[in-house]
């Protein structure tokens, strides 16, 4: 991740040094602005694109930059045949659905452990930061995306990929049990 990084996070956790915890969140603040311009530049790239984007990836593209999977709970997430990988989600802004993204990778999903300080890591497993962007691809004529994303069990996921789906199904059984109490 080049925006939301393993160490800015860290740095924005710590809290022992009232000018140092300032100092990462005006960071933050920076790189996430950082950030948002540089999805509008893919976005403006993206515009010049012929033929234009398939619309499984214009809705991707709109998908991420209007809804925020922060905090989202990792129901399963693998790799199958064909260089495909899906993640279900249950998000938590939209506690009654759930969001499944099926990628159709371009190479096998690249994933890295430990990225994260060990007081950062929680369970149960979920969705902390993203970041989509766009790769050069001069060999072939279709646009190929990086997403990478930071997990709260301390991987990083960076999946190549060409084109997306995203299912918003909404669970006859519900995917997690509210807490009731006990009697």
């Amino acid at each position: 991740m080049k925006y939301f990084t393993p160490e800015r996070l860290a740095r924005l956790q710590d809290h022992s040094d009232e000018r140092q915890f300032l100092a990462a969140l005006d960071e933050w603040e920076r790189v996430l602005q950082d950030y948002w311009h540089q999805l509008n530049e893919i976005q403006q790239r993206l515009r010049v694109i012929q033929p234009p984007l398939p619309k499984r990836l214009q809705e991707f593209l709109i998908f991420f930059t209007t809804v925020s999977l922060h905090d989202a709970r990792i129901l399963d997430m693998y790799f199958g045949s064909r260089s495909r990988f899906r993640i279900t989600l249950h998000p938590e802004f939209q506690p009654e659905s759930l969001v499944v993204l099926t990628y159709h990778l371009d190479e096998p999903p690249q994933i890295q452990a430990n990225v994260l300080p060990e007081q950062l890591l929680s369970q149960p497993i979920s969705w902390l930061y993203d970041e989509v962007t766009l790769e050069d691809n001069k060999s072939r004529c279709e646009p190929l995306f990086r997403h990478s994303i930071l997990l709260s069990d301390g991987r990083e996921v960076g999946l190549c990929f060409r084109d997306v789906t995203i299912e918003r199904p909404t669970p006859i059984v519900p995917a997690i049990a509210k807490d009731h109490g006990s009697p």
